[in-house]
């Protein structure tokens, strides 16, 4: 049975984490600002959800995870990109 990451379940729970990991990192390295990358990734969740649910608000749960997994990875990337700056000054 081959599995497509565009089923619904797939792609809830596998493709967009995936995706908004790399956009975490992608979003930091371009914008060099954590809140930035942050409140593009809500508008886009918020778009999305909507627009795949109908307007349902009993999904915005996905959103603020999504946010919140776009923040860590983030937070993490401005951790190691600053620990490689000061690294290569010292």
């Amino acid at each position: 049975m081959m599995m497509s990451f565009l089923q619904p379940m797939a792609l809830i729970l596998f493709t967009l984490p995936l995706l908004i990991l790399i956009w975490g990192i992608v979003g930091y390295i371009l914008f060099k600002r954590v809140y930035i990358v942050l409140m593009i990734t809500f508008a886009a969740s918020t778009i999305f959800i909507f627009a795949y649910t109908g307007f349902d608000m009993s999904n915005m749960y996905w959103v603020i995870t999504m946010t919140f997994l776009c923040m860590c990875t983030s937070v993490i990337t401005k951790i190691i990109h600053y620990m490689i700056r000061r690294y290569k000054k010292g």
